[in-house]
């Protein structure tokens, strides 16, 4: 594809060199994700609608739009993630949902991984956490979370981070691939449905968003799930969208704009 001035001929996405130097690093993210490099002397708006590239030694994401959000990484050391983390006598409304308690050992898919951050609150919580990413990109950024966890000064991070594993590929096809080693409980969390009303999002959920509203959601994903978990699958949702794949959950567990959909693998046999 060649990049022109024609925002149709735009790369979706390329790596930015912010230091006029390509690196051992952004060499390897070219070989890793196969996207192509913003040529010397051309404006990143000009070639590709997002940028990854290197900021504070953080593989960051960033739309070249005008007046866009600032960059976004995955950052397991955020001061509110922290937070979040540190609150075990008010557990988290996605620990309710899927029954995790502090310190039960416990093991979670999170079989749409995103940036991570409900995956770092299980592992926080004390499990392992399976995670699974289809998009290169968000592959690439997690990986270079993850490696930054473990190195944190901070040791809660660096021992929610050793109970983390990411995989890549497709979801529901690695799902029904894992029917026959089932887990306590599998997580998903598939992009939100367009909003039909401007509202404020946090700047990392409207990037992902952007960059990944064109991707057909997988089929059967919530079946087979259904199929891998051995005590629940929980599914969050905006509070007022249908049930995914209008499959009615055991029970749902609401919030001020989302919901946590549970379906207890107990009553399976109701679900088919």
């Amino acid at each position: 594809m060649n990049a022109s001035d024609n925002s149709r001929s735009k790369f979706t996405i390329a790596i930015a060199d912010a230091n006029g130097a390509v690196t051992n690093d952004l060499s390897a993210l070219i070989v890793q994700t196969g996207l192509p490099l913003v040529p010397p002397n051309t404006a990143a708006k000009d070639f590709c609608n997002f940028i990854l590239f290197y900021q504070d030694g953080r593989l960051s994401l960033q739309s070249t739009d005008e007046g866009a959000a600032g960059a976004v990484c995955v950052d397991f050391d955020n001061e509110s993630l922290q937070y979040r983390q540190r609150r075990p006598v008010k557990p988290e409304a996605l620990l309710k949902a899927a029954g995790v308690k502090h310190g039960q050992s416990s093991h979670v898919l999170d079989a749409t991984a995103g940036f991570g951050l409900d995956a770092f609150l299980f592992a926080s919580a004390g499990a392992s956490v399976t995670l699974i990413e289809r998009s290169v990109i968000l592959h690439a950024m997690l990986s270079d979370g993850l490696e930054r966890g473990a190195v944190s000064a901070d040791e809660k991070v660096r021992a929610a981070v050793t109970r983390m594993q990411l995989l890549h590929g497709d979801s529901a096809v690695m799902l029904a691939q894992h029917q026959s080693t089932p887990v306590d409980i599998v997580y998903l969390d598939p992009m939100f449905p367009e909003r039909k009303k401007s509202a404020k999002v946090k700047k990392n959920m409207a990037l992902l968003q952007q960059l990944l509203h064109s991707e057909a959601q997988a089929e059967h994903l919530l079946a087979n799930a259904i199929g891998v978990a051995s005590k629940r699958v929980v599914v969050k949702r905006p509070r007022h969208a249908p049930f995914l794949e209008a499959r009615k959950p055991s029970f749902s567990q609401e919030g001020k704009s989302s919901r946590f959909d549970v379906y207890l693998c107990a009553a399976k046999s109701q679900l088919a």
